[in-house]
């Protein structure tokens, strides 16, 4: 599971009380995604990990595709959620995907962070160029995450507060609302104590390039 970043849970056996510190997490932060979704819309899950939380979101939407970089992933959960006709799997690096006016909604859930800073501008233009016009993007990192040895194992980004979601929106979204989240009880929330996560939805505009 290293340490939370890449978790199995399995959709058809999914017990909350049961779930970790990371798993309670992951699933609240879909939970919430899936308030935002309507019933003709088409949903990117980018870095869809386990799967399950595109099967979440595909129970209102119209069609959800997951992309995950990791083939092992990919083709261990194409193969257990094979009767989905909603959903679809797909491996690729987020960087490289080339879909263009394709949905309505992508959910990102502890992405950026992965990536180099430098690389983060053309994450956002990918992201951008795959929703449809007004299309909206709800993704996740950890707050004000320092570097440390056990964070720089896994993450490239740091030190992710308000203002620097908005450095790394770039102009592609504009911020429509911002929740915390943290480790107990997990919860999503506009306002709270300790911030563990931000989450961020915002909405595409109009930008040539």
């Amino acid at each position: 599971e290293n340490d939370g970043e890449r978790m199995d849970i399995n959709y058809y056996n999914m017990n909350y009380n049961n779930f970790n510190i990371y798993q309670k997490s992951h699933y609240k932060r879909y939970e919430m995604a899936r308030t935002q979704v309507k019933e003709n819309y088409v949903v990117g899950d980018m870095a869809c990990g386990s799967g399950y939380g595109s099967l979440m979101l595909s129970e209102i939407s119209k069609e959800v595709y997951g992309v995950d970089i990791d083939q092992i992933t990919i083709d261990e959960i194409t193969k257990r959620y094979e009767n989905e006709k909603k959903v679809k799997f797909y491996k690729n690096n987020l960087l490289d995907i080339d879909f263009e006016n394709k949905f309505d909604l992508i959910v990102s859930f502890e992405t950026v962070e992965h990536f180099d800073e430098s690389d983060i501008e053309r994450l956002m233009f990918n992201f951008h160029k795959a929703l449809k016009p007004g299309g909206t993007i709800i993704f996740s990192t950890p707050y004000n995450q320092p570097k440390t040895p056990a964070s720089m194992k896994w993450h490239r980004t740091f030190y992710i507060v308000e203002d620097k979601m908005n450095e790394l929106l770039n102009g592609y979204f504009e911020i429509e609302k911002i929740w915390y989240q943290d480790y107990q009880p997990h919860d999503l929330k506009e306002s709270i104590d300790t911030k563990d996560f931000i989450i961020c939805k915002a909405k595409k505009l109009d930008k040539n390039g």
